[in-house]
C-alpha cells in the first residue's frame, strides 16, 4: 500500500491536464482515467489514485504536519496548504513491483511550482 500527499501552496501550478500528461509521458505503461479531480493509473492487478481533496480538514492537517516536519516557524509553507492531491494505492504490493510507479507520480507532482510532497504516515517530506 502507497500513500503520499502533494500540497498545493498558494499560488502553485498544478492543473489535471498537464498532470495527466506529464504521468503519461513517465508512466507510459499504465492507463489513466480521470473523473473530474481524480485520476486513476492503472495497469493489469494494481492502481493508484490521485484525488483533490480541499476539505476543511486540510488545513489543520498540514498544521499538524508542518509541525512535525519543521516546527512552528520553520513550517509555515507547509501549514499554509488548504488544498492537496492524496496518492493511494490499497492493493498489495508485497514484491514491491509498482514502487517505481509511485515513485514516478511522486516525481511528478513534485515536477510542479507550488506543491510539497510529503509522506503523511511519517510524516516527512519525499
Amino acid at each position: 500500500m502507497y500513500q503520499a500527499y502533494g500540497l498545493l501552496q498558494p499560488g502553485n501550478d498544478f492543473n489535471w491536464n498537464t498532470a495527466v500528461e506529464r504521468l503519461r509521458a513517465r508512466l507510459p505503461h499504465l492507463t489513466s482515467r480521470r473523473d473530474g479531480d481524480r485520476l486513476t493509473l492503472s495497469s493489469a492487478g494494481w492502481e493508484i489514485h490521485l484525488v483533490l481533496n480541499t476539505g476543511a480538514t486540510v488545513l489543520q492537517d498540514s498544521a499538524d504536519i508542518a509541525e512535525k516536519i519543521a516546527g512552528d516557524i520553520d513550517g509555515t509553507d507547509i501549514a499554509r496548504c488548504d488544498r492537496r492531491i492524496e496518492v493511494s494505492s490499497d492493493v498489495s504490493d508485497p514484491f514491491m513491483e509498482h514502487f517505481n510507479d509511485f515513485l514516478g507520480v511522486v516525481e511528478v507532482l513534485r515536477s510542479f511550482k507550488g506543491i510539497i510532497a510529503v509522506d503523511p504516515r511519517e510524516p516527512s517530506l519525499m
